[in-house]
């Protein structure tokens, strides 16, 4: 079964509604350039408010591999959630000390023009994290809305010796597609489950985990 994460929560009460849904993973956004931002502390009421069984991500674009200490420290996740902006192999002392697994973004512009580019990059970030997330790029690292070249990530999964989350642009009526030709491990969703910028809704998150359980 594909697991599926919801991004990018802003209050306490949509995750409870997602957990009643049948969500397998939460998202609270720490990168201060997304809309769906929150604070350490909203953070840790946002992820307070999962249910037990119902993996808690934290989502941040750290400076350097102290940041990451710090964030695992504060709010004790069961994943981070890491937009690189530092060379990967520097988790690699630090992932020792870490009591959480680590989801390493891999950004796939909309125009490629080098494929074998992107593929050896998340190679190189399969090596430390303990999931791949590929992600459309943005400016704040995801949550574009914008889907980008699915063949591309399928031809990643198969590079890579880890899970594979797919995210950029998912809804309940293309994540079956986007499923059957990435295979992935997991899906992962923020705008295409909402109303507004950070708030969600019931019934896309409904059609959304529906649609995935049927792929």
């Amino acid at each position: 079964m594909v697991k599926v994460k919801i991004c990018g929560f802003t209050n306490p009460e949509d995750v409870k509604v997602a957990c009643e849904l049948g969500v397998d993973m939460v998202g609270a956004i720490l990168v201060p350039k997304s809309s769906r931002y929150v604070t350490t502390m909203q953070a840790r009421q946002i992820l307070d408010a999962v249910s037990d069984g119902i993996a808690k991500v934290a989502v941040i674009m750290p400076k350097d591999s102290s940041e990451v200490e710090k964030m695992a420290r504060e709010l004790k996740p069961d994943y981070l959630q890491i937009h690189l902006t530092f060379p990967a192999g520097k988790l690699f002392d630090l992932k020792e000390r870490l009591d959480t697994e680590l989801i390493i973004v891999t950004p796939i512009p909309r125009e490629i023009e080098n494929r074998k580019k992107i593929i050896d990059r998340a190679i190189g970030v399969a090596e430390v994290a303990d999931y791949v997330l590929l992600d459309t790029k943005g400016p704040s690292g995801g949550g574009t809305g914008l889907t980008h070249d699915w063949s591309l990530s399928g031809e990643i999964r198969e590079a890579v010796k880890k899970p594979i989350f797919l995210a950029g642009g998912l809804n309940a009526s293309n994540v079956g597609q986007a499923i059957k030709i990435v295979r992935p491990y997991g899906v992962d969703v923020a705008t295409g489950v909402e109303s507004s910028p950070g708030k969600k809704d019931a019934r896309l998150m409904r059609e959304f985990i529906g649609a995935v359980g049927e792929a």
